[in-house]
């Protein structure tokens, strides 16, 4: 057959279809000029990856899938492959670090003999040492291969080293490798010679041209070639900066909008290939602009068929990588597709696919090996958005597969979120026979896994699942006072309120209200909605009955009349929780309740009283429950904490500071603004005792332990009053 036989099969099973040269363009990922060059007899060697993308496109079976590939399968192979060095891009943007170490390796040769440049897929390997091989003041002869093939097999160690030869060496190369690598060692022996060996596929390709003498050879490799003693730069996406200056260069300033340029490198993940894929759609088509592009990528179901510019395509560019799977691996790589957390560890993809987490550890290193991947320390993996996409196109291809595999995810981190939980719930009083044993493996799963389970649990309220809903929020509450600067509670609380109201169970109404009440002062400061919420709740456990209810709905309201400066109307629902309690025989809830009333009584100027309110509930908390417990150990801290206010209220601040020393030795890791509470009221009590260079020291502490991501309001009137104490203690200290 000709070397036409192939562009008049394709335009027939495209036409056959239907389809335009738009449509199969955006349906395959391959850019209209690509097709229409192989069309057109112009492109007869398309590569492997554009040649599937097509047939998955135009959805081939397997006998159209052999016919459409019969021509090439019987066109003879070119050894004598052709060569061309990259261009330099023109307007070479970051990578100054990296282009340092690399020109500075190549210009000392016999330090760094050998130098592999790895990184996922479009991420600039080849353009980072083109633009050394350019910058390097050293004259030795440059010398590039290409091992991607050009759609043909991938090439032999023999073939590498003629390869090579044929750039050197005038004569034609040896027909044996001890032959080739003989000639090689005497060429490399006399001349200085730099060679960049492209899209290299393992470890054998390289050895070969690794040989003593002034040569440097340079790798880039989507694998880590970890089996070969070599320098090594590994290459991430680029910050926003440096995406900006990409798109800004190529695209004409009337063409371009601030806002729109920060959101297309967000959108493009910071892939140069992909921004430059996107800056030159836009600048080639004068009538767009940037923000005409972002509007369409937004969706993304769509952004990837649109990063096409002419015969250059981000989703073929990860189908090199993705073709080279085995079936296994390919399906662990397109399950991570339904995963939401920024970092996952292999149960979680275990638990999607159904399968043994020790198995598909292995399988994503494979995919870290083919640059999919990427390890992010212990037994965590991250994969960027923009090879999620392309992993999600090849999983929604199978609606059954992707459903199932949702569905499998979600159960999963639904029932670890419980066991975890269930661990700082009261013995007696969790939901499940056998939570985790460690409380701080628990507190470390339901932190760390957080960007998992809470989209999980947004997909549980989101199709009806009341009952799952409202064990997993009462139960979360337990540790909520544990993780309070989370910023989510009140949110979920709402989820929750939702479950309450279908499932039409006062008592749940109630243990919501209550727990919104609780995050409207946390994380809101929002008294006013507290005190809503607060009401509410006592409304619906009076309704319901249930006395242990109506003792939390009276705490809730005195606590909301306390911030809102009605503490002669508070005290009447606080000795109403305490009576509650009492009757209930409830030991936890009893000593909560007499902190209330402690608050209630010193905001009333009673200091004495409240002294011996919040005396009692410490002594209570300390012999009464186990010490080792972290829920224990953060009421005793804090309720420690409001008794030394009280005590310097009283003026005793030399006690004060006692009963503070001893609840910060029991304040549980990791509890953030929960420590900062402690320092100021350490701080203001070693001021009152003259002692201002240590209360500078804790003021500082205090501010550090504050987490610098976005604060729960009710941390900034907490964060003034540091400051403030800051700028004093400063002032003082001068």
């Amino acid at each position: 057959m000709s070397d036409l036989d192939l562009a008049a099969r394709l335009r027939t099973l495209r036409l056959g279809a239907g389809l335009t040269l738009e449509t199969l363009a955006e349906r395959s990922g391959v850019s209209v000029r690509g097709i229409s060059d192989i069309e057109r007899g112009k492109s007869i060697h398309p590569q492997p990856r554009t040649l599937q993308a097509l047939m998955d496109g135009l959805h081939l079976d397997d006998d159209g899938r052999r016919w459409l590939r019969a021509p090439l399968l019987r066109a003879p192979l070119d050894a004598a492959r052709a060569d061309f060095r990259p261009p330099r891009v023109s307007d070479f943007v970051g990578r100054s670090t990296e282009l340092a170490r690399l020109v500075r390796a190549l210009d000392h040769a016999t330090e760094s003999p050998l130098i592999v440049v790895s990184g996922p897929p479009g991420i600039g390997k080849t353009t980072l040492v083109t633009e050394a091989f350019g910058t390097s003041a050293d004259a030795a002869r440059r010398v590039f291969v290409d091992l991607g093939g050009h759609g043909r097999p991938s090439s032999t160690a023999l073939e590498v080293l003629q390869r090579v030869l044929r750039q050197c060496d005038s004569g034609d190369p040896p027909g044996t490798l001890a032959a080739a690598r003989a000639r090689w060692i005497e060429l490399s022996s006399q001349e200085r010679v730099m060679v960049h060996l492209d899209n290299v596929s393992d470890e054998d390709q390289v050895r070969p041209v690794m040989v003593e003498g002034r040569t440097s050879i340079v790798a880039t490799s989507r694998r880590p070639l970890a089996g070969l003693d070599a320098k090594r730069i590994v290459l991430n996406v680029l910050d926003a900066e440096d995406g900006a200056r990409i798109v800004e260069r190529a695209i004409p300033y009337e063409q371009r909008e601030e806002g729109a340029v920060a959101e297309l490198v967000s959108i493009c993940d910071g892939f140069p290939l992909a921004l430059r894929v996107a800056a030159n759609r836009v600048a080639s088509r004068p009538a767009t602009s940037v923000a005409d592009l972002v509007s369409r990528l937004r969706s993304p179901d769509r952004r990837l068929a649109l990063l096409v510019a002419g015969d250059v395509s981000m989703s073929a560019t990860i189908a090199v990588s993705y073709d080279d799977l085995d079936p296994d691996t390919a399906a662990v790589f397109r399950v991570t597709a339904v995963l939401d957390g920024v970092t996952f560890g292999p149960d979680t993809v275990a638990a999607a696919l159904g399968s043994d987490p020790a198995i598909v550890e292995q399988h994503l290193e494979t995919l870290v090996d083919l640059g999919l991947a990427e390890p992010r320390g212990a037994d965590r993996y991250r994969i960027h958005d923009i090879i999620r996409l392309f992993a999600l196109g090849r999983l929604q291809e199978d609606p059954v597969a992707e459903s199932t595999a949702r569905d499998r995810l979600t159960s999963w981190l639904l029932s670890r979120l419980l066991l975890a939980a269930s661990a700082f719930v009261v013995p007696g009083r969790a939901p499940v026979a056998r939570p985790y044993d460690d409380q701080d493996e628990a507190r470390a799963w339901i932190v760390d896994e957080v960007d998992h389970w809470w989209p999980a649990f947004q997909r549980a309220a989101s199709t009806g699942r009341h009952d799952t809903v409202l064990t997993l929020t009462s139960v979360l509450q337990w540790f909520a006072n544990l993780w309070p600067d989370w910023g989510r509670w009140y949110e979920l609380d709402l989820l929750a309120q939702q479950s309450a109201e279908a499932t039409d169970d006062d008592a749940e109404r109630s243990r919501i209200a209550g727990h919104l009440a609780w995050a409207a002062h946390i994380e809101r400061a929002d008294h006013a909605l507290a005190s809503h919420h607060a009401h509410e709740a006592l409304s619906a456990a009076e309704r319901s009955g249930a006395s242990d209810l109506i003792a939390w709905g009276h705490y809730h309201v005195a606590w909301a009349l306390l911030e809102q400066a009605e503490p002669n109307g508070a005290e009447a629902h606080a000795l109403a929780a305490v009576t509650g309690f009492e009757a209930e025989d409830d030991p936890v809830f009893l000593h909560q309740a007499l902190g209330m009333l402690g608050l209630v009584l010193r905001a009333q100027g009673r200091r004495t009283e409240s002294v011996a309110a919040l005396r009692a509930t410490v002594e209570g908390l300390v012999t009464g429950l186990d010490p080792v417990d972290d829920r224990v150990r953060y009421a005793q801290a804090l309720a420690r904490a409001e008794l030394a206010i009280s005590l310097l209220e009283a003026g005793e601040p030399r006690e004060a500071l006692d009963v503070l020393d001893v609840g910060l030795g029991t304040l549980p890791g990791d509890t953030g603004t929960s420590l900062a509470l402690l320092l100021r009221a350490r701080a203001v009590a070693l001021i009152a005792l003259g002692r201002s260079g240590e209360a500078l020291a804790d003021v500082e502490r205090a501010l550090q332990s504050i987490p610098v991501r976005s604060l729960p309001a009710r941390l900034d009137a907490l964060q003034r009053d540091l400051t403030d104490l800051l700028d004093v203690l400063g002032g003082s200290a001068q």
